[in-house]
């Protein structure tokens, strides 16, 4: 029995998977998977997600867990990644920050706090992307506190003038003192 390309490569590495939360109105909130044969526009199935799903497309439904829970806000404390990318395209792409989260970075100080063991699981260019994350953070810092620094100051101006006006508001001298009543 001939064995076809299929048996021996992993055919699913050639498929588009997408998971998604459900919009129809039965299924509303529900997630499902959107499986896509690249060039095929005939064959594409969509479903609820079932076990085998997760177990057969892991880095899709890992990504799809992470998105879910950053938009729940249950992440980490620090910049996110999706900053990082908004605020410096050329410091981090979207393919870099997906295959980032994929590995499960979720902020920049995870990035710039990598070990060098972590960063060889990225691959070429890790250590560049950590130096990249390490002066983001640097000019984020430097920001932040101009920011605060300029904050504190019209606060203080602000106080200043209130303090001009309850001083000319205040009339000179001693206040009267009150008739006894003998």
């Amino acid at each position: 029995m001939p064995m076809l390309d299929s048996d021996v490569a992993n055919a699913d590495s050639l498929l588009h998977v997408e998971f998604f939360i459900s919009e129809e109105k039965e299924y509303k909130g529900k997630p499902f998977v959107r499986i896509v044969v690249p060039g095929d526009k005939t064959n594409i199935v969509e479903q609820a997600v079932r076990d085998d799903h997760k177990e057969r497309f892991p880095r899709q439904w890992l990504y799809f867990q992470m998105k879910q829970n950053e938009q729940e806000g249950e992440s980490l404390p620090g910049t996110h990644l999706r900053e990082w990318h908004e605020r410096a395209p050329d410091d981090l792409t979207k393919a870099q920050m997906e295959e980032l989260q994929i590995m499960r970075f979720q902020t920049v100080e995870q990035v710039a706090m990598a070990s060098d063991a972590q960063l060889q699981r990225i691959g070429m260019g890790g250590a560049g992307i950590r130096e990249r994350a390490r002066m983001f953070l640097t000019r984020k810092n430097r920001s932040d506190a101009s920011e605060e620094l300029s904050k504190t100051r019209q606060e203080l101006d602000e106080l200043k003038a209130q303090m001009a006006e309850l001083i000319a508001a205040r009339k000179p001298g001693r206040p009267k003192k009150d008739a006894e009543v003998t």
